[in-house]
């Protein structure tokens, strides 16, 4: 029986890159065709040969990408990034006949997704998110309730998205919790594979003693309103302890002017971005990750810190419950729940023996959840469906 041969297309770098590097190990990837420059995914470590590259919208939107007040401008480059994607996939599918899967990361495949059923091969919309309609009424809700000002997911993208929903072969999500925002007209074609993590990157550094005076607790995502840096915010100032510090990673958004005045406390450390190699350190110093999203697919984070030996504290709506339940490296709290997560760092800053078996929960049960093991879950989903 003959290999699958890939063609993956993605707005960025994501985990598309991870399965790109496993695809290209079996000789299976035929070509990862990408909205970046190759400036940014050359350390991706994945053969240039096998990497269309096609990032000058991303360059054109860079300046503006965080500032609101270019947000129609924004989206319109966007927009012509995914069509530009998705018409250089469209001709290299139709160009060459060994490819057999193609995996569109959503927005981005519908004219491609079309020719290759076209020619009887497979095609797999990825969604990461939750469904794009879900993800619209959530975020509307979350910023009226603070008095920010939404910006609706423009019509393009949910008519787009919702084409192909329809039709895909399969729609591809990250948790349990995504496959419940869809519909009964498209649940039947969605599959569930949870991510998986590079425990080469992440993993615990027996040579980092963590503080036995400070309790440190990491944030590591962008400072966002969908991520729920406010309720992180206000759970820290709650939380009483003497020597807490709030490690706080990622980069920023169009939310910045909201949460300008609420990190200037001096227990707070602010990085920024961080590259993998530094990020595994910070990590390794904190005793807990707290991540409390209102929307999201499969936070990817949660999975690095775990391998990392980090116990966390997410929302159902991380898309990270099952993995938490699972290997019992953490909590799982409610939307919202700043109380919920005041009591899980109380308990945790006050129980080490907890704390510490959490961490080796964490860390064990990663070592068998990397990116091989998602590929052959992958392969398995698509024997089903032929």
């Amino acid at each position: 029986m003959s290999k699958n041969k890939y063609i993956i297309t993605t707005a960025g770098k994501f985990h598309h890159f991870d399965v790109a590097k496993v695809l290209e190990k079996n000789n299976q990837l035929f070509k990862i065709v990408s909205g970046y420059p190759w400036l940014k995914l050359k350390k991706e470590k994945v053969s240039k040969k096998f990497v269309e590259a096609q990032g000058i919208y991303r360059i054109l939107r860079e300046p503006i990408l965080r500032n609101s007040r270019f947000k129609k401008i924004d989206n319109i480059l966007n927009i012509l990034s995914a069509k530009n994607l998705d018409n250089k996939t469209s001709k290299i599918i139709d160009q060459n006949k060994d490819v057999n899967v193609f995996i569109g990361q959503s927005q981005c495949g519908l004219k491609s997704g079309i020719k290759i059923k076209e020619k009887n091969k497979i095609y797999i919309c990825e969604r990461t998110s939750t469904h794009i309609e879900f993800q619209n009424n959530i975020l509307k809700e979350e910023y009226q309730n603070l008095g920010l000002k939404y910006y609706d997911i423009d019509n393009w993208y949910i008519d787009r998205e919702k084409q192909e929903y329809s039709e895909s072969d399969i729609i591809l999500v990250p948790s349990t919790f995504v496959k419940k925002t869809f519909d009964e007209k498209n649940l039947s074609k969605v599959r569930v594979l949870e991510f998986g993590v590079n425990t080469k990157n992440f993993f615990r550094d027996i040579n980092i003693k963590k503080s036995d005076k400070h309790f440190d607790i990491l944030y590591l995502a962008n400072k966002s309103v969908r991520k729920g840096f406010h309720y992180v915010i206000e759970a820290f100032k709650k939380f009483k302890h003497p020597y807490k510090r709030l490690h706080i990673v990622g980069s920023n958004t169009s939310d910045q002017n909201y949460f300008k005045d609420k990190t200037s406390d001096d227990n707070m450390i602010i990085y920024g971005h961080v590259d993998h190699l530094k990020l595994n350190t910070i990590i390794n110093l904190c005793h807990v990750y707290v991540l409390p999203s209102i929307e999201d697919g499969f936070a990817t984070t949660i999975l690095q810190v775990a391998s990392a030996g980090c116990p966390v504290i997410v929302t159902e709506n991380t898309g990270g419950g099952d993995f938490v339940r699972r290997s019992n490296c953490g909590f799982v709290v409610p939307i919202r729940g700043v109380e919920s997560i005041v009591d899980k760092l109380t308990l945790l800053a006050d129980n080490k023996i907890l704390l510490n078996q959490l961490s080796e929960n964490a860390k064990n049960y990663s070592l068998v959840n990397n990116w091989e093991k998602y590929f052959n879950k992958l392969e398995t989903i698509i024997e089903q469906i032929n």
